[in-house]
């Protein structure tokens, strides 16, 4: 049996496109399971479009999901002669013929099939097809002519990609006959669609990974969510390694129909990982999100009190940020949420003031004093809590109070109940 050999061919655009991540995540997984390789191969033939640092981007990229290359990045760029020197052979065998300074394919009459890895036999006549440019005028090969070459000439077994090129493989299974290339076999994977069921689109969807690592998604999650987009688990599960998806990947699991990028799931799934993170390990990752001011110490304390709330990594600074900023608070909400009175708030805060000046800072000590402060004045436990969440973080949602207040510090929860009681006098 020969070696599997599957490729990821991007073009330097400026982006890696997650549409391009999903595709290499099926090569790379193929080729995983079955002790192959998977080849990184820049498609730079397009000078018009070549953007400068975009390999940088796709090559970072690819390492922060832990999609790594055993061989490559190659370059087409640098094979220039190569297309140009196949393109001659075409038009000494007379398969190929030269007209207005570029190299033209004579389409064969007949018909041209392939049995694809997804969606079975398909097959184009190709009186369907008109003669195509394989070499341009600028002597640069065209898309299909540099990817058949490409393909072969890298031992190319397994052509792994989007539904959008199921028009160009005719076209390259006739260049491949055309030289005697063994022909590999194709898998055409469904396109990744919108809720509404449009093509996700660069112009209004957010589609380059660098954005996802911006918002703070975690790449095994984002890795997972692409792992369910056209493909089921044999177990139904929706939690799995990347290691999980390689041992039960099949052709046949992947569903030809478009899957929908919903990210209500992948904000789910980001959620579930982040809480399987160890503290400390999520203290690194927060690092990048904070503000300069949260020191370690600080972002080790908070993390308990927020963990459960965390969606995205981005979520943490408007979670923590009054543990370092003075709140700015809202009078009227403080006084509609407190109960509607504000003369009975300013006597709460000023009796609540006056025991927690005595009172173990401890999560266990300050439950107990205010637990036992409202029953014995017969306040309104819910709009009393409230008040005082308000006025130490200028916020209705919030961690639980007490753990807040704990990490807080005596002397900033103190004085923040202090500046309240001069905004109620």
């Amino acid at each position: 049996m020969k070696e599997i050999r599957t490729r990821f061919a991007p073009s330097p655009t400026g982006f890696l496109h997650v549409g391009g991540v999903y595709t290499a995540l099926f090569n790379y997984s193929f080729a995983k399971k079955n002790k192959g390789k998977f080849i990184l191969r820049i498609e730079d033939t397009d000078v018009k479009r070549h953007v400068a640092e975009a390999e940088k981007v796709i090559t970072d990229g690819l390492k922060w999901l832990g999609l790594s290359y055993d061989e490559g990045p190659y370059h087409q760029s640098e094979r220039l002669k190569e297309y140009q020197q196949y393109a001659q052979q075409l038009i000494d065998k007379n398969l190929a013929y030269e007209k207005e300074e570029a190299v033209w394919f004579k389409v064969p009459q007949g018909k041209t099939s392939w049995n694809d890895l997804i969606r079975g036999k398909i097959e184009f006549e190709n009186k369907q097809i008109q003669d195509f440019v394989i070499l341009k005028s600028d002597k640069y090969p065209s898309f299909n002519f540099a990817v058949t070459i490409d393909d072969w000439q890298m031992k190319i077994s397994h052509v792994i990609r989007a539904e959008e090129h199921i028009s160009n493989t005719p076209r390259q299974i006739m260049v491949y006959r055309a030289l005697g290339a063994d022909v590999p076999e194709f898998a055409h994977l469904p396109l990744l669609r919108n809720p509404d069921h449009s093509k996700i689109s660069k112009r209004k969807d957010p589609v380059a990974i660098f954005w996802y690592q911006q918002q703070g998604y975690l790449p095994e999650a984002l890795i997972n969510f692409l792992c369910l987009l056209g493909w089921s688990h044999p177990e139904g599960k929706d939690i799995f390694s990347i290691e999980e998806f390689i041992k039960n990947f099949s052709f046949e699991r992947v569903s030809k129909s478009a899957p929908i990028f919903d990210f209500k799931k992948l904000d789910w799934l980001n959620g579930v990982y982040i809480r399987q993170k160890a503290n400390g390990d999520l203290l690194k990752l927060l690092k990048p999100f904070t503000d300069k001011k949260m020191t370690d110490g600080l972002i080790e304390k908070t993390i308990p009190l927020v963990k459960e709330r965390l969606v995205k990594l981005s979520d943490y600074p408007s979670l923590v940020d009054f543990f370092i900023k003075e709140p700015k608070i809202d009078k009227q909400l403080l006084i509609k949420k407190g109960g509607g009175d504000s003369n009975l708030i300013k006597k709460q805060f000023e009796e609540i003031l006056d025991k927690l000046e005595k009172v173990e800072w401890k999560v266990t000590s300050l439950e107990n004093l205010f637990r036992n402060f409202v029953q014995a004045k017969n306040y309104h436990l819910g709009k009393f809590f409230m008040a005082v969440r308000i006025a130490l973080t200028g916020k209705t949602a919030t961690p639980p109070l007490f753990e807040t207040m704990e990490v807080l510090g005596k002397g900033k929860t103190l004085s923040r109940i202090g500046k309240v009681l001069k905004l109620l006098s």
